[in-house]
């Protein structure tokens, strides 16, 4: 168990290339302390390009806990598109190695509060039921979404795929590879109408078009169930985040083909599609509201390796 500071933390804006290095090692320490990232993919490209000295984003607000001199805590909030009218988001990542998280969080909580009141904000690798949050609950944070991060080992069967069965493919549909240009507003039309009213909802051509910007994107990885007239029931979206591990970066079934049991053929066909290029483990995240979701993993051999929180900060 990590030790109390015995002074008060500290908070600080972050300001020069200096103050955002610091803060940019510090994550890179946590990083490597607890084997995954803790920071959202967006907002360490935020703080990597303000570090190495490049325009900051319009709206962010970055921050770095310090107890003395020693950094113990980063966090961020983001207001949305730059627009103050708009709901703000963010990140807390507080240190785990070197002080107790119940004056850490508080201490950020409460000066990104300040500084953009009721945005919704993400802490990655939490212990939920072990207390990670205590101090932020105290400080007038509420949990808004629970994430559970799931993973499983690729066992490869003797016939090469990850499961001993493969997947049982409803009449009329086919599971293929996406073909980009072709597919992208069959994509979009599955994940708006999956998505809607949820927190993943909003999906939109332009946002779909911009995922495909990203160094991870290959439309080999991205597959979808096409039926005989050429539209879409749903996808199973694959992301290779190393050699070795995969990722089911989005499974959706388009809501007039629920029913025909297309989600667990689509993730099996994923799994096979990763022990196909090399890859030997998988994980996920899948909110723990979608209790559906979560019992389709679990049924395909996924288990829990931590939790990703976001928490509303108090207005």
């Amino acid at each position: 168990m990590s030790r109390e500071p015995t002074d008060p933390p500290t908070v600080h804006d972050l300001h020069g290339p200096a103050d955002l290095t610091e803060a940019r090692s510090l994550i890179a320490a946590q990083q490597e302390t607890i084997g995954a990232p803790v920071l959202d993919e967006a907002e360490q490209h935020r703080l990597d390009v303000a570090a190495d000295g490049g325009v900051r984003a319009a709206g962010w607000s970055p921050v770095l806990a310090r107890v003395g001199a020693q950094p113990v805590g980063y966090g961020a909030v983001l207001v949305g598109g730059g627009d103050p009218s708009v709901p703000g988001s963010g990140d807390l990542a507080p240190a785990r190695d070197a002080v107790g998280l119940g004056q850490v969080l508080p201490a950020l909580v409460d000066a990104l509060a300040q500084r953009l009141p009721g945005a919704q904000v993400w802490m990655r690798h939490v212990d939920v039921a072990g207390g990670d949050l205590d101090g932020a609950v105290e400080a007038g944070a509420r949990i808004d979404r629970q994430l559970a991060v799931l993973g499983r080992a690729l066992d490869v069967s003797s016939d090469g795929h990850a499961n001993r069965d493969a997947p049982d493919v409803p009449d009329g549909i086919t599971i293929r590879a996406s073909r980009r240009g072709e597919d992208d507003e069959g994509v979009v039309v599955v994940l708006a109408a999956a998505y809607e009213g949820t927190g993943d909802g909003g999906w939109t051509l332009e946002r779909f078009l911009a995922r495909q910007q990203l160094d991870f994107y290959d439309p080999a990885d991205l597959l979808v169930a096409a039926r005989n007239d050429g539209s879409l029931a749903g996808l199973h979206w694959l992301k290779r985040r190393d050699a070795d591990t995969g990722e089911v970066y989005n499974l959706a079934v388009h809501p007039d083909a629920q029913g025909l049991r297309l989600g667990p053929a689509l993730l099996t066909a994923g799994l096979d599609h990763l022990v196909a290029v090399g890859c030997r483990e998988v994980i996920l995240w899948v909110d723990r509201a979608n209790e559906r979701a979560v019992r389709l993993y679990e049924t395909a051999g996924f288990a829990t390796r931590w939790d990703d929180v976001a928490l509303r900060l108090p207005a």
